[in-house]
């Protein structure tokens, strides 16, 4: 019985959506974050409060691209798993099935993406007002 309800899983809804794939977008995000906060951190410590942020600004700018293109091909994904998972535009969970619990993971981690995007630009918002270390 249990093959049979994987099968018909994978049927219906691909490949699927484990928990690595919905902790991914979080992660990329704190990363985004430890390394914006260090690397500012470093540099005005060697430089001084008097440095201008003008290299930085560019770095972190860069990561913060990378970062929200990382996001993007974790949602393009997560977009294509969660189109093959709507078999019929119900957004109700009742009946706890595999089907059921896989589309619900993809509407969680598809709603990680969006919060984790938001949340790499309001990291990188700071470097765009800050001129110098001070």
């Amino acid at each position: 019985m249990t093959g049979q309800i994987e099968q018909e899983v994978k049927r219906e809804t691909g490949t699927g959506t484990d928990l690595w794939r919905v902790i991914v977008s979080p992660i990329v995000w704190a990363v985004h974050f430890l390394f914006c906060y260090v690397y500012g951190a470093v540099y005005c410590a060697k430089a001084g409060r008097d440095a201008s942020l003008a290299g930085p600004t560019v770095i972190i700018i860069g990561a913060t691209v990378v970062a929200l293109v990382l996001i993007g091909l974790s949602t393009l994904h997560l977009w294509k798993v969660r189109g093959r998972s709507l078999t019929d535009d119900d957004f109700e969970y009742e009946h706890n099935t595999p089907e059921e619990r896989h589309r619900f993971l993809s509407h969680v981690a598809l709603m990680l993406c969006v919060l984790s995007a938001v949340a790499v630009l309001y990291v990188a918002i700071p470097m765009l007002y800050l001129t110098s270390c001070r």
